[in-house]
């Protein structure tokens, strides 16, 4: 057990060195392949930004309406056939439904006009 204890120490400090050299000379090797470019998600027009912040926002929104779900998912199950918190559930469900299709929906709108304007 001790001869384990001995190996133990030894070879954990390699492993941790190694991984650590290994993800350290790939991230210079992809800076050092070529000039550094321009990222992919930086908007070059006042549309672009628009509809960036609309989609951070309606995916907020839809985020929002999926754990209003999962929510009244969680008080039907605890409901225990109780009538009036199984009521409650439904209705909670159903209005984290009709959210989640209006985010839908308003991220479409703002989609098909971003395509039409550009």
């Amino acid at each position: 057990m001790k001869t384990l204890k001995k190996i133990g120490k030894i070879v954990a400090p390699l492993v941790l060195v190694s991984i650590f050299a290994l993800t350290t000379g790939v991230a210079l090797a992809a800076n050092a392949w070529g000039p550094p470019t321009q990222p992919t998600n930086v908007p070059n027009n006042l549309a672009s930004a628009i509809l960036n912040v609309t989609n951070w926002i309606l995916g907020f929104i839809g985020l929002i309406a999926v754990l209003i779900i999962i929510w009244g998912g969680v008080l039907y199950l605890t409901a225990a056939g109780n009538e009036d918190q199984t009521a409650t559930a439904k209705k909670t469900i159903t209005w984290g439904i009709m959210g989640l299709v209006i985010a839908g929906l308003a991220y479409a709108i703002v989609y098909v006009i971003y395509t039409v304007w550009i």
